[in-house]
C-alpha cells in the first residue's frame, strides 16, 4: 500500500460529528460514533509515525504518559512533519503504513493514552477504550 493510497474521509466525518454531538450534549449519539470508530479503526490501515522501528511518541502532560500520531492521508502527514519540525521532533522520523494493532505492546503501557489524529492541528484522541 502507498502513502497516497491513504484516504479516511469517513474517520474524519466521524470526528466531526462527535465535535457536533459533544456542542449538543448529546452522550448517546457521541457513544453511537465513537462505536462506529471503533468498527471503523479495526479494518482500516493508517499511516504511523516511527523512529528506529517503534512508534514516535508525544508526551502528554507531565507524568509519563504519551500519545502516537497517526495519519489519515498524505496531506495530513506531510502536516504533520512539517508541525515535527517547527517543534525540532521531526529528525530521524519515517512512516510505516499499518492497522492501529500492529503496536500490541502498547496497549499494556499504563502511560499510553491512544492515537492522536493529524497532530499539525490536533483533531482528535483516539483513546485506549476504542482500540
Amino acid at each position: 500500500m502507498k502513502i497516497e493510497e491513504i484516504k479516511h474521509p469517513e474517520l474524519k466525518n466521524h470526528i466531526n460529528m462527535i465535535y457536533m454531538h459533544g456542542e449538543n450534549q448529546n452522550q448517546k449519539a457521541i457513544d453511537e460514533t465513537e462505536s462506529q470508530i471503533k468498527d471503523y479503526i479495526k479494518d482500516n490501515y493508517f499511516i504511523i509515525s516511527i523512529e528506529d522501528n517503534k512508534p514516535v511518541k508525544i508526551p502528554y502532560g507531565n507524568d509519563g504518559n504519551y500519545l502516537v500520531p497517526i495519519f489519515t492521508d498524505e496531506a495530513e502527514y506531510i502536516n504533520g512533519m512539517q508541525y515535527f519540525s517547527l517543534n525540532v521532533m521531526d529528525e530521524n522520523k519515517e512512516y510505516i503504513i499499518e492497522k492501529l494493532n500492529f503496536f500490541k505492546n502498547l496497549g499494556d503501557d499504563p502511560n499510553f493514552l491512544g492515537y492522536i489524529v493529524n497532530i499539525a492541528r490536533v483533531s482528535y484522541i483516539i483513546n485506549i477504550t476504542l482500540l
